[in-house]
């Protein structure tokens, strides 16, 4: 409440039921501003306001306990080993990493994030608290784990954080169907299309997004289901498209993705054999698609991997047409 009176009603508004936040737009950008909190006397009541050292006790690790004044233009390292674990690139969990990773086991999942972006590697009790507690993962309840995944797949080091969860063991817990097929070819060929995503989006090629993602994980898969040999794309048709539905559900398997994005993946791996065999007459109808940008872009990907020249492949698959939306009357 006094966050709101500082911003204003009219620019501010409190979200969340357990833990209150406020959302404040400045200038067309959204902030999202909190209280510190201090540990809860119960888990049943998370709103408990407290200073700054009280917060930084709650964070998971010290290269995550960090503040910036930004009046005094300067970091601030309450734990005193934030920025030396920065330096030598060390993940530390704050307090008993036991005690942490038993609190919450998506603690691990964030920490082997941290080891794959910025090649840190596990403090040693932070590590064998790790490997003692991975199966934990599997309590933890599928809509929540499900976001993780979104999250992991709108990187675009998504690939390499899929190979730090295989090496450390976590991936079993996580998404079991996927790491038991690791050491076949078509997750070699996924990894690729994963890696040369991720490299046109560093590139401003493209922009990041799951579902394209999700697609290139899946394609090897798709070509394999369909008995094709890898690289060579399956035909369109009712079967194709019951086969990816099939195969994404196999591949995630316990967790589900929001129906969007499964639906959208369908429809750009469904959509790409037509883009093999159109003519160019074709194009104008297959650009108004929404799935077509996505499946244009993964085309390109794809061919990129198989030794194709990507500007080449790019002027070959026209833009999408620009659809253009009636504006909304202003309320």
């Amino acid at each position: 409440e006094e966050v709101r009176t500082v911003f204003g009603r009219r620019s501010c508004r409190i979200i969340g039921k357990r833990f209150r936040l406020a959302h404040v737009m400045v200038r067309g950008e959204l902030f999202e501003v909190s209280t510190f909190r201090r540990k809860p006397k119960s888990l049943a009541d998370d709103n408990e306001f407290g200073t700054a050292r009280d917060d930084i006790a709650r964070r998971d690790f010290t290269v995550n306990a960090l503040f910036y004044s930004p009046s005094e233009g300067k970091v601030i390292d309450l734990d005193g080993r934030g920025i030396s674990d920065i330096r030598n690139g060390v993940v530390r969990a704050i307090g008993d990493p036991d005690t942490r990773f038993k609190e919450d086991p998506v603690r691990m999942l964030r920490a082997l994030k941290l080891v794959a972006l910025f090649d840190f590697k596990l403090e040693d009790a932070t590590g064998n608290a790790l490997f003692a507690n991975l199966a934990l993962l599997e309590k933890v309840p599928a809509a929540r784990l499900s976001l993780e995944v979104e999250k992991i797949l709108l990187s675009s080091s998504c690939d390499v954080i899929l190979e730090t969860m295989h090496d450390y063991g976590l991936l079993k817990h996580l998404l079991p169907r996927l790491d038991r097929a690791w050491d076949r070819k078509e997750t070699g060929y996924a990894l690729d299309l994963l890696a040369e995503r991720g490299r046109r989006i560093e590139e401003g090629w493209y922009r990041a997004s799951v579902s394209i993602a999700l697609a290139a994980t899946c394609l090897p898969y798709v070509e394999a289901k369909l008995m094709r040999r890898g690289g060579t794309l399956y035909e369109s048709g009712e079967e194709t498209e019951n086969a990816i539905s099939s195969v994404i559900d196999t591949l995630l398997n316990p967790l589900s993705l929001v129906g969007r994005i499964k639906d959208a993946t369908v429809s750009i791996l469904a959509t790409m054999p037509l883009l093999r065999d159109a003519n160019p007459e074709d194009f104008r109808e297959l650009t108004r698609r929404h799935a077509y940008p996505h499946a244009r872009e993964l085309m390109i990907i794809r061919g990129v991997v198989a030794g194709e020249d990507g500007q080449e492949l790019g002027s070959r698959l026209p833009c999408a047409v620009e659809r253009r939306f009636p504006r909304k009357p202003r309320r």
